[in-house]
């Protein structure tokens, strides 16, 4: 009998401490489905246009600095939240390709189609991340 009751006694117990056990807190981590994806026609464009100064081993340090593509989809929340905000401005201000590089290297520039383009996916990124 009293070894029943401390057994009795130990599930009592196991089930309050589970009970009461800290819940896991949210972080900023990033789940594999709050992961930013590029679709094939937005990596088609960044591999022709973007990926060249936008990558780990880019002979222009300061694109380098700025952004490496092969980096977005580990991005955390705050990480994707602050790219899709400056990718938006750079699109619509056409500031990417850089003038400089266009005009060494005219089939650079982003055609209405490509943009539209990345335009529609940054929008439906930002919709995911509002969740929406």
């Amino acid at each position: 009998m009293n070894r029943f009751k401390l057994i009795a006694g130990a599930i009592a117990v196991s089930g309050l401490s589970l009970a009461f056990a800290p819940k896991p807190v949210a972080t900023n981590s990033v789940e594999s489905n709050d992961k930013i994806e590029l679709p094939d026609n937005i990596k088609a464009i960044v591999e022709a246009k973007c990926m060249g100064c936008h990558k780990p081993d880019a002979r222009n340090e300061k694109a380098r600095e700025k952004l490496q593509w092969v980096k977005v989809p580990e991005m955390n929340l705050e990480e994707q939240e602050d790219f899709v905000a400056e990718m938006f401005e750079v699109i619509e201000e056409g500031e990417m390709p850089p003038e400089r590089t266009v005009e060494r290297r005219p089939e650079m520039k982003l055609t209405a189609e490509e943009n539209a383009a990345f335009i529609a996916w940054l929008e439906k990124e930002e919709k995911r991340l509002k969740g929406e």
